[in-house]
């Protein structure tokens, strides 16, 4: 498996390279193509402090499946694209940049999400 170094605020670490799924991806259920009288959830937001000044939301919207996705608008080159992930994966990144107030946030989400399922 391929790692790349990630900076997290006092040491670099190796994690496993796995970039965030496009939106556009076929393997992926699209809200519009699932069952028109099933409604996608939308069920709160947290900001990401990337880098600098650039803080992307992270919203969190629950499918008519039941299952939560992350959606996050990821700059690709010149434009912003839509990148979903998961609920860990989140978790993941705040605690490797010691981001207490934004993993409580995440989790928080995650809860409320499951909870009104």
């Amino acid at each position: 498996m391929e790692t790349s170094a990630v900076l997290s605020t006092t040491s670099r670490q190796l994690v496993p390279a796995e970039p965030l799924p496009w939106l556009d991806d076929d393997s992926l259920p699209r809200p519009e193509l699932l069952d028109g009288r099933a409604r996608t959830a939308y069920i709160g937001r947290v900001r990401l402090p990337i880098a600098g000044p650039y803080r992307p939301w992270a919203r969190l919207y629950r499918l008519p499946d039941r299952r939560l996705l992350w959606v996050v608008r990821l700059w690709h080159r010149d434009r912003a694209v839509r990148r979903v992930t998961s609920t860990p994966t989140l978790l993941e990144f705040a605690r490797l940049n010691r981001l207490g107030t934004v993993a409580a946030r995440v989790r928080s989400l995650d809860r409320r999400g499951r909870s009104e399922a």
